[in-house]
């Protein structure tokens, strides 16, 4: 046989620290994402009256109710200063927003003393025809 035909036996072998690479970047490619919220729907109601808003703090714990109330399953929200620093808005700004939704019309509170408030979000139904 020719030398040529022969394949040589350190042709063949791998670098550990290559392979080690290899694995890992496998893994990385492997590990599965959370689910991630991408968008959120805000009705047409909402949206036309959201223009009578003053203040951007209404329009960001606008956008994180209706979120939560589609997550909710349409349930009451309880507006706590979590849901508050998820709309990256101060705890006094919750307060004026809320006040604010309810002028607009959108939402009801219900005001409890030393806990969060509930709101019940209103005008967030579409119309079957």
């Amino acid at each position: 046989m020719d030398d040529q035909d022969e394949i040589g036996i350190e042709k063949l072998r791998v670098d550990p620290a290559l392979m080690g690479q290899v694995l890992e970047q496998q893994a990385r490619k492997s590990k599965r994402k959370g689910w991630q919220r991408n968008y959120t729907q805000v009705p047409r109601e909402w949206e036309l009256r959201l223009l009578g808003a003053k203040r951007i703090s209404t329009y960001r714990l606008a956008i994180e109710l209706l979120y939560l109330h589609w997550y909710n399953n349409g349930k009451p929200v309880t507006v706590s200063s979590k849901v508050a620093q998820a709309a990256k808005i101060s705890v006094r700004s919750k307060w004026e927003a809320l006040a604010e939704l309810e002028r607009l019309g959108l939402i009801e509170v219900d005001r409890r003393p030393r806990k969060s408030p509930r709101v019940v979000l209103l005008h967030t139904q579409t119309k079957q025809t």
